[in-house]
């Protein structure tokens, strides 16, 4: 969950928003520019989106105005709203550029907030120490500014790194000197969060009657200072402390009002927190449905939230990597310009002496011969030196793509593991927890096992083609071809197909002979096969049929065709599949909302090459697809055209 820290200001200092607004419509040049800042500032906690409006044309009017210390204050209003709308790439950004103009007019108080929001930035990669730096640095600037707002926040911050880091002590150190620093200035800067923390750190520790008599009084804090990102965060932490305790009325009660804030504000990760114990709450009264329905919706929202984080991290460490890069990459130009200007300047005055030479002494004719024959040697060794840099950059340049390329496959096989099989395996765990509990009656049971059927089916199957693709990836892997009765296999995967089949009433009109042999890897050709004809029934519709064929040509090749009458593929999706580099293509759900990982048909193409064979797609949309592989026959293997029938060692 990122930082709950909001910005809060005093009535006595500024005037209200409805007066701001008053002044905006009729406030023209700096004056606006300022008012705009005010507005963004107080309302970008409370109403986003009006705030993110003021804050932008704050910006645009700024910078037209070549005002730059109101220019990085509407920044760091953007960047703080877009890191509240979990963008941390585009909020990354803004911080950047506001911090930059903060320190071109020695703006030290803006730039303290924007150390706070760095410092948010690292909490998200869970980079806690740099984090608990940033926050440090803008603790004693704000103290050097007296802004006591920043100063509070930045202390709460380092409080809530530290309990993150498990080191209690810091922790509550700094929420209480966050909330000292309240008391001796009279003002109710933060004290609900300072509170939070303090409570987290008692609930870790066991001690549930203090966590839960701390939450309380940050929940009350909230609700006053209005507050509602804090009050959604408290809900579900004082639910958990009464269920701990045994509380379980007190338990639901606070946890259905942390639900009606979270829906009412969209904050979807304390909204998934509130379900999560609320569901624990009515397993523990025995009310098993509502403890299974608040289950099932905390399953996914977390799964949803999970991968939304994990790309946004991913994306926020590039972003930081490359402006790292940049830097560095501005640094070399910046010294190979000095070390130039330093040899112009060099060859300028060795230039001058030759001249000079020439008219004074004639003699020094055979010492500048000398001297530009050397001159000439040196420039082409810093041509040599150019061009060799030249391929070296070309060289960094394809190995960059070449990772990227890797790394957005890793991430998206990471993405089908962490997606694709934690859900489905997480419901069955939650049933069979129930159901060890003596908490599932057995009508509830067989009323759950059908669906357990489907995710157990679909998790093998993904897991099936992740495992042959991650084999087929290794180095060192053996492709070991024989002869194979290609009907055998359609037959057994037809087999395993059938309770679809059945499902939907789909008729299979397979024209193929009894022994249609093939010479290729059985295993790969077993995936190949039940890839496709699974994709078949999938994208078919009820009371519809598939048909199976097969022929041979003069080259010594079988050709086996599928040809359903499903949804069929656009143009875009059939390029995407026979691409020649691997790539995992999105996976469409099937007619009967059949979940997928994307991988079928791109191991269909991969393992199909690997036997010597090619793919072939033709497909109309809403009126089926036909799907062909070529593989080489028994011919092939007869003729000695392939090595003896020894194994093939594939890298």
């Amino acid at each position: 969950m990122i930082l709950l820290i909001q910005e809060e200001v005093v009535g006595r200092q500024l005037p209200s928003v409805d007066s701001l607004k008053t002044v905006l419509s009729s406030s023209q040049g700096g004056d606006r520019i300022q008012t705009l800042n005010l507005l963004a500032t107080r309302l970008r906690e409370t109403e986003q989106e009006e705030a993110f409006q003021y804050a932008l044309e704050a910006e645009k009017l700024a910078h037209a105005a070549g005002d730059i210390a109101a220019e990085s204050q509407a920044k760091e209003n953007v960047g703080w709203i877009y890191y509240r709308r979990g963008r941390w790439q585009r909020a990354f950004d803004y911080t950047k550029d506001a911090y930059e103009l903060a320190n071109q007019v020695n703006d030290t108080k803006i730039a303290a907030r924007l150390l706070n929001t760095m410092g948010a930035l690292y909490y998200e990669q869970h980079n806690f120490d740099q984090a608990i730096i940033q926050f440090k640095k803008a603790y004693v600037l704000s103290k050097q500014n007296k802004d006591l707002y920043t100063q509070i926040r930045s202390l709460n911050n380092v409080a809530f790194n530290f309990s993150q880091k498990k080191e209690y002590d810091s922790a509550l150190y700094y929420a209480r000197f966050s909330i000292e620093t309240n008391k001796k200035a009279g003002s109710p800067y933060l004290t609900a969060f300072a509170n939070r923390v303090i409570g987290d750190i008692y609930y870790d520790q066991g001690k549930y009657d203090s966590a839960a008599s701390i939450f309380k009084n940050s929940l009350q804090d909230a609700r006053v200072q209005k507050v509602k990102t804090t009050e959604a965060s408290v809900t579900h932490r004082l639910g958990a402390a009464y269920i701990k305790l045994g509380m379980l009325d007190a338990a639901e009660s606070v946890l259905k009002e942390g639900i009606i804030v979270s829906n009412e504000n969209n904050f979807l990760d304390e909204l998934a927190k509130n379900h999560k114990f609320l569901a624990k709450v009515y397993e523990k009264k025995g009310q098993i449905r509502k403890a299974f329905e608040h289950q099932s919706t905390y399953l996914i929202l977390n799964d949803s939230l999970v991968n939304t984080a994990n790309n946004d991290r991913i994306a926020l460490m590039q972003g930081m990597f490359q402006e790292n890069l940049d830097k560095s990459e501005l640094n070399l130009l910046k010294e190979q310009n000095e070390n130039q200007a330093q040899r112009l300047k060099l060859i300028r005055r060795n230039n001058l002496i030759v001249g000079i030479a020439i008219v004074l002494i004639c003699g020094l004719v055979i010492w500048l011969f000398i001297l530009n024959r050397n001159i000439k040697k040196y420039n082409k060794y810093l041509l040599e030196q150019k061009e060799q840099i030249k391929i070296q950059n070309k060289d960094l340049e394809a190995k960059s793509s070449q990772l990227e390329s890797i790394n957005e496959t890793k991430n998206k096989l990471f993405s089908i593991l962490g997606h694709d099989l934690k859900g489905p395996v997480g419901q069955v765990k939650a049933v069979v927890d129930l159901m060890m509990q003596g908490m599932l009656s057995k009508e509830e049971f067989d009323e759950l096992l059908i669906s357990l059927n489907k995710n157990i089916d679909t998790v093998f199957f993904t897991l099936n083609n992740t495992l042959k693709w991650s084999m087929a990836q290794m180095e060192g892997f053996k492709l070991k071809k024989k002869v194979i009765n290609l009907r055998e296999i359609v037959d057994n995967t037809l087999v395993l197909l059938e309770p679809s089949l059945n499902e939907k009433n789909i008729q299979i009109h397979n024209s193929m002979t009894d022994s249609v042999k093939a010479y290729a890897d059985p295993d790969l050709m077993e995936v190949v096969v039940r890839n496709i004809l699974n994709n078949a029934v999938k994208f078919s519709e009820n009371n519809q049929s598939i048909e199976i064929s097969t022929s041979y040509d003069e080259m010594g090749f079988t050709k086996w065709c599928v040809l359903d009458h499903g949804i069929g593929m656009d143009k875009q999706q059939i390029q995407a599949v026979l691409a020649k580099d691997y790539t995992i293509t999105k996976s469409q759900k099937g007619t009967n909302q059949e979940k997928g990982s994307g991988l079928g048909l791109q191991l269909c193409k991969e393992f199909i090459r690997m036997n010597g064979g090619e793919i072939f797609i033709t497909s109309v949309l809403n009126k089926g697809t036909k799907i062909c592989v070529t593989i080489p026959d028994s011919r092939s293997f007869n003729k000695g055209e392939l090595s003896d029938n020894k194994e093939i060692l594939q890298s």
